[in-house]
């Protein structure tokens, strides 16, 4: 299994987004009155903490509440029911409170252990909500705590994401689990292969050729481009259920960044190959520059037309957005998407990137509203467009998309709560 945590301000979109507006599974609540819907979890939550808001009235609190993210692997979690899934969350939250000392993992490794206060979590008011993983449809829990126990005490949040990691350890070693890192070391194999064996198929370098050849492989590959969504990858990544893993992170001495990947393919391809009449020259890259100039965003699948021996992109952008398991379908002209890219703007100290909110955008243009909605809130977000919200009779669709992505952005902005920390 994998654990991650961490402590939030945005609890009230958290709650929204972990119970899927309340067409998740509840698991287990703790704490909390019987049969309540999602927002009356919440505020029970928030009316607990003003019952010690004089206590902390020097040093508000900020971080009101603190999420975990539980995920067993398929082989872990076949055919468990509620009662298996309760007593797996009850298991978890004993290693939890039981840790004192973290083992420093990543930058700090090696590193002496850090003592902390343990967390009391199984005193605290808490709701999990089983999710499925919307491609694979592997289940994993979602926990949401509340910061302050019943005794009015602060849980402790200090290397809460190491201590889930610990924690995870714990119960996979009792079980005799594979360990999230044995899991990833795996995986980051696998796709290390898969991406240099799509190298060697290539008859020449193209950022979209090259991604649209590792999905076909099954792998679910984001390039990460600049503010814009076009011009120039600097990076990519692959996404695993809850999990990704970095360009970084693969190959031997980083040979697969966006940076050093143009080297890479020179070394397999020393030598320009002659090709048949109408096909594209083999050539290796000159450089990761010369390559986005001619190559914009397009969806995987699309054509794209040459002129003068240049890529021009088609007239309308096609892609598919998957929202809580559903697929929605963005059919829209190239014009207003670039307006609409341009128009994005990221908030600060939120958690959704542009390619989010931009996301959030196409799903209002759309008019798909629920799925904006909900996916504005997987971002830290919340809030909805409101009932008067749509297009206007004579707005043409760049000035459309404009406001789209106006509406995002204030979409995806996080919550502010009352009490801070």
């Amino acid at each position: 299994m994998i654990a991650k945590a961490s402590a939030i301000q945005h609890g009230q979109a958290m709650t929204n987004y972990a119970t899927k507006n309340n067409r998740a599974d509840i698991v287990k609540t703790n704490h909390l009155s019987e049969e309540l819907p999602p927002m009356g979890m919440w505020d029970e939550m928030v009316l607990h903490q003003s019952m010690f808001k004089q206590r902390y009235a020097k040093k508000p609190i900020e971080l009101t509440s603190i999420r975990f993210e539980l995920s067993p692997s398929e082989e872990e979690a076949r055919n468990w029911t509620m009662e298996d899934w309760r007593r797996f969350l009850d298991e978890f939250i004993r290693e939890m409170d039981g840790i004192s000392k973290v083992n420093h993992i990543g930058k700090k490794k090696g590193k002496a252990a850090t003592s902390v206060k343990p967390t009391n979590i199984a005193n605290s008011q808490y709701f999990a909500a089983l999710h499925r993983d919307s491609k694979s449809g592997i289940p994993h829990l979602h926990l949401v705590v509340n910061r302050i126990d019943m005794e009015g005490n602060l849980n402790d949040v200090k290397f809460i994401g190491e201590r889930a990691v610990m924690a995870a350890k714990a119960v996979n070693k009792r079980h005799g689990w594979k360990d999230a890192m044995d899991i990833r070391q795996e995986r980051i194999a696998e796709v290390t292969k898969a991406c240099m064996d799509v190298l060697r198929s290539m008859p020449f370098f193209d950022w979209d050729e090259y991604a649209d050849r590792l999905k076909a492989r099954g792998y679910d590959i984001e390039l990460i481009r600049g503010k814009t969504g076009q011009g120039r990858v600097h990076g990519y990544r692959f996404k695993f259920g809850r999990t990704s893993i970095k360009a970084s992170e693969l190959g031997v001495g980083r040979n697969l960044t966006a940076s050093k990947i143009g080297n890479t393919f020179r070394k397999l391809h020393p030598q320009t190959t002659p090709v048949a009449v109408g096909q594209r020259p083999s050539s290796p890259v000159p450089n990761a520059t010369t390559l986005d100039s001619r190559n914009t965003a397009v969806s995987s699948g699309q054509s794209r037309t040459t002129y003068d021996g240049k890529l021009v992109p088609p007239a309308r952008l096609r892609k598919i957005i998957e929202v809580d398991g559903e697929r929605f379908n963005i059919v829209m002209p190239r014009t207003a998407y670039d307006t609409m890219t341009s128009c994005i703007e990221v908030p600060e100290n939120g958690s959704a990137s542009h390619n989010d909110i931009l996301n959030v955008a196409m799903l209002l243009f759309m008019d798909y509203l629920d799925a904006a909605t909900s996916m504005s809130e997987s971002c830290g977000g919340g809030g909805s467009p409101g009932s008067g919200w749509g297009r206007d009779k004579d707005e043409d669709d760049r000035d459309w998309a404009r406001r789209c992505a106006r509406q995002a952005s204030s979409l995806c902005k996080p919550i502010k709560r009352g009490m801070k920390r």
